[in-house]
């Protein structure tokens, strides 16, 4: 089960020529690897099994499909890394991942 941290909101206009299909599915999910990918390369690491467990986990609402990038149940020390906490400073390698990734 995903840890909710970002959710990326898309041009609607533009989505909406693809509709509520398997193409804007796809192309969701898509995005999600490229931002999930991106994190893994720049997350903190010690064995990398965090940084390795970071995925886009699709789902759809009533707006359509989307996708939540985050690590998995078993790695949620990695929202210290990301968030920070009061005896560490952030690392975030999602937040970023999703800058980098996204061109507007």
């Amino acid at each position: 089960m995903p840890v909710d941290d970002v959710r990326v909101r898309l041009d609607r206009h533009e989505i909406a020529q693809l509709g509520d299909s398997v193409a804007a599915a796809e192309l969701t999910l898509e995005v999600g690897w490229g931002v999930a990918l991106d994190a893994r390369q720049h997350a903190v690491r010690d064995t990398g099994q965090g940084a390795e467990s970071i995925q886009p986990w699709p789902g759809r609402d009533a707006l359509g499909p989307y996708a939540d990038v985050s690590w998995d149940q078993d790695h949620f020390y990695m929202s210290f890394h990301e968030f920070g906490t009061r005896f560490h400073r952030s690392q975030p390698a999602v937040g970023p991942a999703l800058d980098r990734y996204m061109h507007f």
